[in-house]
């Protein structure tokens, strides 16, 4: 197996997370690809896991130095996702079979030659989802828990300074009004923030006398500390379904419709 960094060959199943059992979306992809663009110039290693007898696509990684990531600290690097194909279709279920400590082994030692004094990395208190054991097991301890979130880290020199989480700064968030204001967090690394905010989109569509929307770019590392959000979707001061089962436009629109409702019954009332 060899892990190498993306190319025209392989470029579509990073970008498409290996989610091969779902039709490619364009429009993640879209958004996929502008913020790797312009994450490049910043460090980002965007590469694909490929098998020994058929140069097969099994798993994935990026990583980051943590000065252009979506956490805090110094000197550092940041795995913002580590993945290898978990579905029965296509390449099959590819994941116990040693794919995720090969690309974790390549990392810190790419870290370690670039100078950095860490590795970071998060996970879920979650069993069967992204689970924070995976890299507990081999030798990562926890720095901070923000339930589900956990951040953990391996340092490798005496000095390092453990890394912190961004916390969203809802005092700047705008104030709701008869409407409801959705604001639109949307940065690319993840392809599950990019479908959340395209559905996000389409769930305000035709409901301008109900809503005040508002994207948010947090590809400018400036916007997203000033935020203290990288993805996400609130619906006024409320982050909507956070770390919940993945929701629909629909549900979305629903809520929305919702809310509004309450406001215009709580303005009639006085």
């Amino acid at each position: 197996m060899k892990l190498v960094d993306i190319d025209e060959t392989t470029e579509e199943a990073f970008f498409h997370c290996l989610h091969d059992e779902r039709p490619v979306n364009p429009e993640v992809t879209q958004l996929r690809r502008r913020w790797h663009q312009k994450s490049r110039d910043n460090g980002l290693r965007a590469k694909v896991l490929l098998r020994e007898d058929d140069n097969a696509v099994v798993g994935l990684c990026q990583y980051i130095p943590i000065e252009h990531s979506p956490l805090q600290g110094e000197d550092l690097m940041v795995i913002l996702c580590i993945w290898v194909h978990g579905f029965k279709e296509h390449i099959g279920d590819q994941q116990k079979k040693g794919y995720g400590r090969f690309m974790l082994d390549c990392i810190e030692e790419d870290a370690k030659a670039s100078g950095a004094k860490g590795v970071v990395a998060w996970g879920m208190d979650f069993p069967d989802w992204y689970p924070v054991s995976f890299f507990e097991h081999l030798g990562y301890e926890r720095v901070v828990t923000r339930h589900p979130v956990v951040l953990c880290w391996k340092p490798f020199t005496q000095d390092a300074q453990s890394p912190s989480l961004i916390s969203p700064k809802l005092d700047t968030m705008p104030p709701g009004s008869e409407k409801v204001k959705v604001t639109v967090f949307l940065n690319g690394w993840c392809c599950a923030g990019c479908s959340q905010a395209l559905a996000a989109r389409k769930a305000v569509e035709g409901l301008s006398e109900h809503v005040d929307y508002e994207e948010v770019d947090t590809t400018t590392q400036s916007v997203m500390m000033s935020w203290g959000i990288d993805s996400a979707v609130f619906l006024d001061d409320k982050q909507f379904c956070p770390y919940g089962a993945p929701w629909t436009g629909d549900e979305l629109r629903a809520e929305i419709l919702k809310l509004s409702q309450r406001k215009r019954q709580k303005q009639d009332k006085t």
